[in-house]
């Protein structure tokens, strides 16, 4: 197996966060970005853009995976109260597969970026996930300099968005009468 790291990127402000934590680690490494969780399309596309701007702003390597939003919808059906887990494992699967099939021996994610994210339970995902594969799963912690990133993205007009993905974190986000009934 090779040495390089294949980094899951959930957007560019996070991936800006582990190119600061993992730098020494980044050399060889390829960020594949992935999410079919991301509702409305004009949402993603507009995600997709600022990655894509900020990969060839730090001159990485980085592959786009298909949009494939069913798929996460058919994941989560009838499960709302364990979305986040639902898709922290659909995620996680696949930038481990793609870690599998290029021979690379480490995978990570970005969510490890946000303190809005359950970070114990993608660590759990993300080792149980390497140890089933033979590989490594590279655990950071991007939380302290979160809202450095962000304010330096902000400062660069890089567009942050303001809700997770998905279309309840959406509604949880924008819908004062929404109550929270689901667990992350």
């Amino acid at each position: 197996m090779s040495d390089g790291l294949i980094v899951d990127a959930c957007c560019g402000p996070c991936a800006m966060a582990a190119l600061r934590i993992l730098a020494a680690e980044l050399g060889r490494s390829l960020f594949l970005f992935s999410n079919s969780n991301v509702h409305p399309y004009s949402e993603y596309a507009r995600r997709l853009e600022v990655f894509r701007k900020v990969m060839d702003w730090r001159g990485m390597a980085f592959e786009v995976l298909p949009y494939r939003p069913e798929e996460w919808m058919r994941a989560v059906s009838f499960r709302e109260e364990s979305r986040c887990a639902i898709c922290y494992r659909l995620r996680l699967e696949k930038v481990a597969d793609e870690a599998k099939a290029r021979d690379v021996e480490t995978f990570t994610t970005t969510l490890l970026a946000s303190p809005y994210q359950d970070r114990d339970l993608i660590i759990h995902l993300g080792e149980s996930l390497a140890k089933e594969r033979g590989l490594s799963f590279l655990a950071w912690d991007g939380r302290e300099i979160y809202r450095d990133v962000l304010r330096e993205a902000q400062e660069k007009g890089i567009y942050t968005q303001p809700y997770c993905g998905c279309l309840l974190s959406e509604r949880e986000r924008y819908d004062p009468s929404f109550r929270r009934r689901v667990s992350r």
